[in-house]
């Protein structure tokens, strides 16, 4: 390629260390491999008249899809936009339509149609003359063997807050460990951000948050998020998150609206904190003997748990359409556990983790990442790489009972361990380690009261039902309108059916984007 005689475009999705014209200047001089591990978390995609790259961060947090038809790439962060571009007809992904419904994500690198796919995780995809060359990398499998070093997990991660901070930083701050972290970490070095919450004022975010702010003189907005806001932005989201985010998660688009937050600010999210949490296996020692023998206890949590995730009653499964139903029955429900017992790479703690980082993170925290930077710019200081190596290391003493961040919160800003954790076990202040059996019920003393219902409320309102009762012919191709009004008239009678009932919503207003994308 020649430099002086080619134009490039080059467009940056997410957060990266480099500008576009550095980014081309480092694409020139060392390569497209230089690009795929910089600071920040990003698709970054270079186009000139006759070739492409598109090159993901390791983490893949930023999802951008593509297909090739009749010799030609289309590609975009938004389906629809291939849709349109390319005049593909709609043609369900049913394992995908599968994971989404049950699992509330995608998996692998699949989208909700069955011919675009997404760029995976620590990628470098190359377009030229019609040929399609894609390399990519597993970021876990790069880490060399070292000794574990709290400490300098604790000083990258520091580092890592300070350097995406600007000029107005703000932080999403819940009750959780994962965002009090991110607190300490920049009120050690000495910057007071603004924070942000959202809940009624009973709600545990709310009060934790309200005595943090008052304690230290910091700036905190309450969000309250209402129906109206729901029915206002739904099309825009569904485009978005391409369908594949329940609409009972759409608040994170919502949220940072609502606060005024503007491409000025930096949000700080807690994601992939979980990481190092042990997450989902965090069971003590009780999660130290099944892993001597991980295969069975893998397949008895995903089993239990893809039952207890279920959103359909067998009466209603008759009423899916047939592929949807082999996704979602008791067949359908025993690969997915199958798939999800390879992604964990059959190990139970170190598998947990990798699970998270490979599928749950980059499939659902990177939805709500797409969902935050619609209107401000968002960071995550977890997402750092340097960070992962570094927790990586460590053992399983730091990552059960989350003794890693209550370690960091203890040697950044000790104060903060004064103020109640989420279903902590001593009340009204952070225990600097987990106490023993700390994951049962009978040590998680103080109660953890949230408004993740409200979607439950808004889906018994007459605003919602005669949505349904308008538009529910939109998925026809999977349940037919007779199942979708037994799910609504089961919900108004008093049974919580808000999961599936999001996942119908957010199916519904998809459909009504792809018609759009197709007529244009």
């Amino acid at each position: 390629m020649s430099e002086n005689s080619t134009i490039y475009k080059v467009r940056i999705i997410g957060y990266c260390e480099l500008g576009e014209s550095e980014t081309l200047a480092k694409l020139h001089a060392e390569g497209p491999d230089s690009l795929r591990n910089l600071r920040g978390e990003y698709a970054l995609v270079i186009e000139t008249n006759n070739e492409i790259f598109i090159i993901i961060s390791p983490l893949g947090a930023m999802s951008y899809f593509y297909t090739v038809q009749n010799g030609k790439l289309y590609h975009s962060d938004k389906l629809v936009e291939i849709i349109a571009q390319s005049g593909l007809g709609w043609e369900w992904d049913w394992r995908a339509l599968g994971d989404v419904c049950n699992l509330d994500h995608l998996m692998e690198d699949l989208s909700l149609h069955q011919h675009i796919k997404k760029v995976p995780s620590g990628s470098v995809l190359h377009f030229k003359d019609g040929k399609l060359k894609l390399e990519s990398r597993l970021w876990i499998d790069s880490i060399e063997p070292g000794k574990p070093d709290p400490d300098e997990a604790l000083n990258v991660l520091n580092d890592e807050t300070s350097y995406w901070a600007g000029d107005n930083p703000c932080i999403s701050l819940s009750g959780g460990l994962d965002s009090r972290v991110i607190l300490s970490s920049l009120l050690k070095q000495g910057i007071r951000p603004h924070l942000m919450t959202r809940g009624h004022d009973k709600a545990f975010d709310v009060i934790v948050a309200r005595q943090i702010a008052a304690k230290f003189g910091l700036k905190l907005d309450v969000i309250k998020i209402n129906l109206d806001d729901f029915i206002t932005h739904a099309s825009d989201i569904s485009a978005l998150t391409n369908g594949s985010m329940s609409a009972r998660h759409w608040h994170s688009y919502l949220y940072p609206q609502k606060a005024g937050l503007d491409k000025s600010s930096t949000l700080y999210v807690g994601a992939l904190g979980e990481f190092v949490r042990a997450y989902p296996f965090d069971y003590g020692f009780l999660t130290k003997i099944a892993s001597v023998f991980p295969e069975q206890p893998l397949h008895y949590f995903w089993n239990k748990n893809l039952r207890r995730l279920w959103s359909f009653t067998d009466e209603e499964l008759e009423g899916l359409a047939p592929e949807f139903r082999a996704q979602l029955d008791l067949n359908g429900r025993r690969e997915r556990s199958r798939r999800l017992v390879k992604f964990c790479h059959h190990k139970l703690l170190s598998g947990g983790s990798r699970w998270f980082l490979e599928q749950r993170n980059p499939n659902f925290a990177g939805i709500g990442a797409k969902m935050y930077l619609a209107s401000t710019n968002w960071v995550s200081p977890f997402h750092s790489t340097k960070w992962i190596e570094h927790v990586w290391r460590l053992g399983d003493r730091w990552k059960l009972g989350s003794n890693w961040h209550r370690y960091a919160v203890q040697k950044n800003f000790p104060e903060l361990l004064e103020f109640q954790e989420k279903k902590g076990a001593a009340e009204g202040r952070i225990l600097p380690r987990a106490p023993l059996l700390y994951w049962t019920s009978m040590r998680q003393r103080v109660p953890y009261k949230q408004d993740n219902n409200l979607a439950g409320d808004w889906y018994r309102s007459d605003i919602i039902s005669q949505f349904l009762i308008d538009n529910s012919d939109e998925i026809s191709d999977i349940i037919n309108l007779a199942t979708v009004n037994k799910v609504h008239a089961s919900h108004v009678s008093g049974n919580d059916r808000t999961r599936v009932l999001g996942f119908l919503l957010s199916m519904i207003y998809w459909k009504m984007e792809v018609k759009k994308a197709s007529r244009s």
